[in-house]
């Protein structure tokens, strides 16, 4: 692996110097016809956009180069998800087109295609639209339906319908974080994307010597510091979320995010707190003939609790081949950063690789996936003690086991097709298989282990996850006047996971714990679902969704082995000149069962297994209201107000024995059913496009408590409690400017106010219960833990990235993360994270 890593690294090295100097000697020659047509401005670009009438008003972005007119029609209609028909003798159907369209209706795209022709287009259907001959009376160089608009209301994405739409008759709030804006800002994280763009969703940042995300917050808490969304890969669902914490902004075209219970009717079990779908680009040749970008940047990372300042490095490369109905394309990229703790350094290497046919009736996408990263196992050096004489096992409880370097490795693999049929059906098929390979992982082994550390460890080995998914949608009427849409889909998926099968969770010991060789276990997990789902527009304006899912898995307990899923939801869009205002609520029910790959299925021992066998499944159910305002397409304001709550919620509670097999001192875990919480809080975004600024803000409040808790509980919640380690308040803010060859960013994100464990005070505590004995360990489990509970407030991460264009395809580039230089504190004080970062370096396009 190391081999593998230092030799990627040195060959982008040497490729960046020779670009660089091939770039300053003479501009860099594309072998792809340059194309000099006038592109059509986006919506950021100008206010007076011409209003469409649905479907013309979809809002996409479209790229046709060297495409005949007759090839950029058909790949428009699939793209658009709309029919055209026209009459080839009007039309100069072999007529080469060049045309690069970001975020524009696909109005303003038709009448770009169709430059000097006495043809428009007309609607005269739900998804059908006629190139019709122009009439004497129309001039100009638009044709102008007179209709309302409705803004990114129309935007076609993927999550939230079987076979993808239109936004605009969505009963739930759906967030579409923009793959480019991503590159813009130099974003590499998952944590950072959905921090500074996503209201509802809070990552704590990621350590570099860390393998696992953790999120403090997704409408609050729908597990006990494992809440996580089912995350998606084009559409190919992933063996472990938590594993899927890096990526390369360069090569995602978008990330679509669900938030809440709602999408489990259409996802199936484990999206109990929602969503994520990152759709990868698929491009082909844009308009400038460009076919690769190279990026090569180096900095130092600041740290307090290292000598000096440590070498970060990130190198990229990206290649597009084809055309924009047949393309294909690569994206690999790699970093390393250097021990700003002792031994916490790490390598990582992305690759991924696409491939798109786009045809008159259907397409067929191709996506793989390449993730490695080896990283350091550092001691925490807030709390690793001195080495005592004559207690070799409560040093053990604070060392590491093996000084070995973590290692991870991820991979996806499938396609999608789709098929449309007629004027009504379009059917969808997806298949593909994720999976992961985890080894000598390592956690900040404190006297209460996290919970991220335990899924961490119990997922330790490696998972296989098949997944083949089929969807039919039928659409009937007219949107305009009375339409509908039915939807069945099946999906079967297959689970393989080889895991440990030690006691993980015990600092001090215990049976089987720390000593020999851990055993494996092999499990299957076979998930059957099939989903129904209707919905119904009546004059473009009201929109109703009933669906419901129903799904086998024997994950679930014998008596739980069958969910039902459903959701129910409404909006009403009422659309008045520039202004487009939409009201909706939604309601629906997610379930996880206590098994899965993010689990701690191994949290005990043989002796203690009884209470894993009687867990149930962990539930969200809830509602969500909001309205969505938006003017002239360049300002929106969004808001959303949820009230959830979640039952059966899993926690790993501390246990203190002194008689039995144990030995006095020793501390164990069991698994156990919490009770109920309820989740209630608002939701606020704001987005301006003020040319040449873009803003975005957003802010979340949450108030997560225990409603009550379950017989047999002797943890430390009681009933009304703040759950822990859920901030109260989220914020972001980010603004983006491009001109004049200077382009620049600016982020800032924080979280208030949240409840945790004092960690160091309980290391000090359990330390001096093996030394001075001042301390026992039954000071450090049930109602006494409640003494060590402190507030944080957290701190403001602000990033920063400017670039300028030295002349066309080479450009510089500086980047500065956590720029007020933060190490501690999140989500607890015995967390360390890298200081501040900044990075130098270019990019080259040719």
């Amino acid at each position: 692996m190391i081999s593998t890593l230092t030799a990627a690294t040195r060959v982008t090295r040497l490729a960046a110097r020779v670009l660089a100097v091939f770039a300053l000697l003479g501009p860099v020659r594309a072998h792809a016809q340059v194309c000099h047509r006038t592109v059509v401005p986006s919506a950021a670009d100008s206010v007076t956009t011409p209003r469409w009438t649905t479907p013309l008003d979809r809002r996409i972005s479209f790229q046709a180069h060297d495409t005949s007119l007759r090839e950029a029609l058909d790949r428009l209609a699939i793209t658009a998800r709309i029919r055209l028909s026209y009459s080839g003798e009007l039309l100069p159907l072999n007529r080469v087109e060049c045309v690069a369209i970001d975020d524009a209706a696909v109005g303003d795209i038709l009448v770009t295609l169709l430059h000097d022709t006495q043809v428009r287009p007309v609607v005269v259907g739900t998804d059908q639209v006629a190139l019709a001959p122009r009439p004497p009376a129309v001039t100009g160089t638009r044709a102008r339906v007179e209709a309302p608009t409705v803004g990114v209301l129309e935007r076609v994405v993927v999550t939230g319908t079987a076979s993808g739409g239109a936004e605009r008759p969505l009963t739930v709030a759906l967030d579409v974080v923009n793959g480019r804006q991503l590159a813009k800002r130099n974003v590499s994280t998952v944590a950072e994307a959905l921090d500074g763009s996503v209201p509802g969703i809070w990552s704590w940042t990621q350590s570099p010597s860390s393998l696992l995300m953790s999120f403090g917050s997704i409408r609050g808490a729908s597990s006990f510091g494992l809440s996580y969304p089912k995350i998606y890969i084009d559409g190919i669902e992933v063996a472990n979320p938590l594993l899927v914490s890096r990526f390369n902004a360069d090569a995602i075209d978008r990330v679509e995010v669900i938030r809440g219970p709602q999408g489990s009717a259409l996802y199936g079990t484990d999206a109990i707190s929602g969503v994520v779908n990152i759709v990868t680009r698929h491009e082909g040749v844009d308009v400038s003939g460009e076919r690769m970008a190279l990026r090569a940047s180096a900095g130092i990372t600041s740290s307090d609790f290292g000598s000096h300042g440590t070498l970060t490095q990130e190198h990229a490369l990206s290649f597009r081949s084809g055309t924009a109905t047949r393309s294909a394309g690569f994206d690999v990229a790699g970093g390393t950063t250097g021990n700003f703790v002792p031994n916490g350094h790490s390598e990582q290497l992305t690759a991924s690789a696409n491939s798109r046919i786009i045809g008159a009736l259907g397409s067929l996408v191709g996506t793989a996936r390449f993730f490695a990263q080896r990283a350091g196992s550092p001691s925490n050096p807030l709390i690793a003690p001195s080495r005592p004489p004559l207690n070799d096992t409560m040093y053990r409880a604070f060392s590491r086991r093996d000084s070995a370097p973590q290692s991870v490795r991820e991979y996806t693999l499938g396609a999608t097709g789709t098929l449309v049929r007629g004027d009504r059906w379009t059917h969808s098929l997806v298949a593909g298989v994720d999976g992961y390979r985890l080894s000598n992982v390592a956690s900040n082994e404190t006297p209460l282990v996290q919970d991220a550390d335990s899924a961490l460890r119990a997922a330790e080995g490696g998972a296989d996850r098949a997944t083949i998914r089929l969807s039919s949608v039928a659409r009937f009427g007219e949107p305009e006047t009375r339409g509908a849409t039915i939807t069945f889909a099946a999906e079967n998926a297959t689970l393989r996971e080889s895991t440990r099968g030690d006691v993980l969770l015990q600092p001090a010991g215990g049976p089987g714990g720390l000593h020999g060789p851990p055993p494996r276990l092999v499990t299957w997990q076979n998930t059957l679902g099939l989903t129904a789902q209707a919905s119904a527009s009546v004059d473009n304006t009201l929109f109703v969704t009933a669906g419901t899912r129903l799904e086998r898995n024997n994950a679930l307990s014998a008596s739980h082995r069958f969910a039902v899923l459903p959701m129910i939801g409404a909006a009403v869009v009422r659309d008045g000149g520039p202004w487009t205002m939409k009201l909706r609520s939604a309601y629906g029910k997610g379930i996880r069962p206590p098994q899965t790959a993010t689990r701690a299925t191994v949290w005990q021992s043989t002796q203690h297994s009884s209470t894993q066998q009687s867990l149930g499944p962990e539930e969200q159910s809830g509602v969500e209201a909001g309205a969505d305002l938006t003017f002239n397409r360049w300002l929106s304001l969004q808001v959303t107000r949820f009230d959830q709550r979640a039952a059966g919620l899993i926690q790993q509670v501390a246990m203190a024995t002194n008689e039995g097999p144990m030995k006095p001192g020793r501390l164990w875990y069991s698994l156990q059913n919490v009770g109920e919480i309820t989740n209630r809080g608002w939701e606020v975004q704001a987005a301006a496009q003020l040319r040449p600024v873009s803003l975005a803000a957003t802010l979340t409040t949450v108030n997560s408590r225990v409603a009550s808790v379950a017989p047999g509980y002797t943890g430390d919640l009681r009933a009304g409690d703040r759950m822990l380690g859920i901030p109260s308040r989220t914020a972001s803010l980010t603004a983006i400017v491009d001109r004049y060859g200077w382009s620049a960013s600016f982020g800032a994100s924080r979280a208030w106010d949240w409840i945790n464990y004092d960690r160091l005070e309980l290391a000090q505590s359990f330390i001096s219960s093996y030394t001075m004995q001042t301390h026992s360990v039954n000071d450090l489990v049930g109602p006494p833990l409640r003494t060590f509970w402190r507030r944080y407030d957290g701190s403001t991460r602000i990033r920063a990235t400017g670039a300028r264009e030295l002349r066309p395809g080479l450009s510089v580039e500086i980047t500065g993360d956590n720029l007020l230089g933060y190490q501690r504190g999140e989500p607890d004080n015995v967390t360390v994270v890298p200081g501040r970062t900044v990075l130098t370096g270019i990019r080259v396009r040719f």
